[in-house]
Parts: structure tokens; C-alpha cells; sequence
């Protein structure tokens, strides 16, 4: 083992840490969200926009560029995500057309590097439906195909100690690491 690398024992199978966000596809994040802060008073929402290049993104396996709108809430130790498609072809969309607006996804913490913990899933024969990398592909997260195991998909994120998701959850202005939304 070198300096700065990390392991995980056991590293043959599946450890999920806690879930830290729930995940609802909608049609329009900002007026889902505006419903759920003056209806339900969750929030403030944090809206960002993201693009994902093709060479970073994969949906059933095809390298796919797209563009998502996310909302995102504290409430407690949970964060409450929106997600709308923008631009392209997702596996939000497909679950749009086919269910409607509703709960997509779990999302929770696993250890990196992201291709080790895809191995371990795909040993117990869970494969990935669509896959983001980070710019350091060590990190990243990705949806695994476990509607008919567990209800609704499980994403997992492979993400560095403080990553993001990490520095979002602890901020009490939501804007993550940096300073940034």
C-alpha cells in the first residue's frame, strides 16, 4: 500500500455507509421546490445547474452528455434532492415517462475508488444504469439497478473524506465546499 491510498476490509463485498439523501424526479425543481418550502417549510433550497460531458457520464453503458437542474435541502440529517432533466438522454427521464414525478433514489456513502465498489456490486450481479465520474475518476457516484431488490434505485457516491455531498450536508448555508453552490 502506498502513501495516500486508502483500503477497505472487507473489500469483497457491499458496505454501505448511512443514507444521507432522498431523491425526487420532477418535471420543474424550482416550482417543486417553492411548494416544498412554503407548503411544507423545507429548505432553503439550493438550485444549481450541472453538465455532465459525455466522456464523464454513462447511461446503460453509452458515454451521454446531459444537463440536469438540482435542488437541494437540509431537513435534519437528511438532504432532500430534486432533479430535472435539462438537456439529454437520463435514466430521470425514463423514470419520468414511465412513473411519473416521485421518489427515484436512496443515495448513500461508499468507499472510493468508484470502479472497486461497482466490481463489488456487480459480483452480486447489480449493475449500474447510468454513472458519473468526477475530473479525479477515482470519485463519482452511480445508480444501481435495484428497483425489484429494494423498492427504488441505490445510488452510491464514491466521493473524497469532505467531499461535497459531505460539506453540503455539515454547511448550515448550503453552499458545499468552497463557498460554492
Amino acid at each position: 500500500m502506498k502513501s495516500g491510498e486508502t483500503k477497505v476490509i472487507p473489500s469483497d463485498r457491499i458496505m454501505l455507509g448511512d443514507p444521507y439523501h432522498v431523491c425526487l424526479v420532477v418535471r420543474d425543481v424550482e416550482k417543486t421546490a417553492a411548494v416544498y418550502s412554503s407548503l411544507f417549510g423545507v429548505g432553503p433550497f439550493t438550485i444549481r445547474q450541472v453538465h455532465s460531458e459525455a466522456s464523464q457520464a454513462t447511461v446503460h453503458g453509452e458515454p451521454t452528455a446531459y444537463t440536469l437542474k438540482f435542488g437541494y435541502a437540509r431537513t435534519g440529517t437528511i438532504i432532500l434532492e430534486l432533479v430535472e432533466t435539462v438537456e439529454g438522454h437520463t435514466i430521470y427521464e425514463e423514470f419520468l415517462a414511465q412513473h411519473g414525478e416521485g421518489l427515484h433514489h436512496l443515495g448513500f456513502r461508499a468507499p472510493p475508488p468508484l470502479d472497486d465498489e461497482l466490481v463489488r456490486w456487480r459480483a452480486q450481479g447489480i449493475e449500474p444504469l447510468q454513472v458519473n465520474r468526477r475530473d479525479d475518476p477515482r470519485y463519482g457516484w452511480a445508480y444501481m439497478d435495484t428497483q425489484a431488490l429494494a423498492g427504488c434505485l441505490v445510488e452510491i457516491v464514491c466521493d473524497p473524506p469532505l467531499g461535497w455531498w459531505e460539506s453540503l450536508a455539515l454547511a448550515k448555508d448550503l453552499k458545499g465546499p468552497l463557498g460554492r453552490a
